[in-house]
């Protein structure tokens, strides 16, 4: 447990230091974000490359949250992405198809649960890149004003310690 801390302790400075603008490092989380609940499992990290420099962006902050599906967070997020589409579209899945499944059957099952995975994941998507978007702006401007503070604070102490010289004629 002490690892886990440390490691995300580690990655925590490490996201802070970043060179690029909290609005950058915002945008491209929560762009990451939005396109890992799409169905577009293995093309991810291109996807997510490609619109962080279209968006100009941080494409590291997009890379690593569209990470979030991965082999084993895919199929429970893109199960519940499937469940929510079916429900918006009023497709519900008939589990009957699968006993006897045909490429036939999976032809026809196609269209409907692909509509429902990106209906679904477009609006998880949505809703994770606005939470991960103010998230991010939160920790960037709470470590900006910490940084802000003990400058500050560094500055007091050097003009209170500072050595007096007399000035000599």
């Amino acid at each position: 447990m002490e690892s886990l801390k440390r490691a995300c302790k580690y990655f925590y400075y490490r996201f802070i230091r970043l060179q690029a603008s909290p609005e950058s490092l915002a945008r491209g989380v929560a762009l990451g974000l939005f396109i890992s609940t799409t169905p577009t499992f293995g093309f991810q990290t291109f996807i997510a490359l490609f619109f962080a420099a279209l968006l100009r962006c941080s494409k590291l902050c997009a890379v690593v949250a569209a990470q979030l599906t991965n082999a084993l967070t895919a199929p429970f997020i893109f199960l519940g992405t499937y469940y929510l589409g079916a429900v918006i579209l009023d497709s519900p899945f008939d589990r009957s198809k699968l006993e006897n499944l045909s490429w036939e059957g999976l032809r026809e099952l196609g269209p409907s649960v692909f509509a429902s995975l990106w209906v679904g994941g477009l609006i998880v998507g949505a809703l994770l890149a606005i939470i991960g978007y103010f998230v991010v702006i939160g920790i960037d401007t709470k470590a900006h004003l910490q940084i802000v503070r003990a400058k500050r604070q560094v500055e007091r102490l050097r003009r209170k310690n500072a050595p007096v010289y007399e000035k000599i004629d």
